[in-house]
């Protein structure tokens, strides 16, 4: 496979060899493509998470467990006041 960097990527890479955070390019775009591999996975975890919370949230919706709304904005703006009042 053959790429084509950006200046700015360029000068990137540059700057990490002449600091001797790295010893190669190839070294540098290594640790970057594990880096992005690892937060993409993180992201895909999240992601299956809230899917799973939103499932059962949907779900405890259809047997009536629900919350009204008024009480949930109710319950928040309480929240809000009681984090106001330990600022001051």
């Amino acid at each position: 496979m053959q790429i084509t960097l950006s200046p700015q990527q360029e000068r990137f890479i540059r700057e990490q060899l002449a600091q001797g955070t790295f010893q190669s390019a190839n070294d540098v775009i290594d640790r970057a493509l594990r880096l992005l591999e690892s937060q993409q996975q993180d992201r895909d975890a999240w992601v299956e998470e809230v899917q799973g919370k939103v499932d059962e949230a949907i779900a405890e919706l259809g047997r009536g467990e629900g919350i009204p709304l008024e009480t949930v904005v109710d319950q928040l703006q309480a929240k809000i006041r009681a984090a106001r009042e330990l600022q001051e």
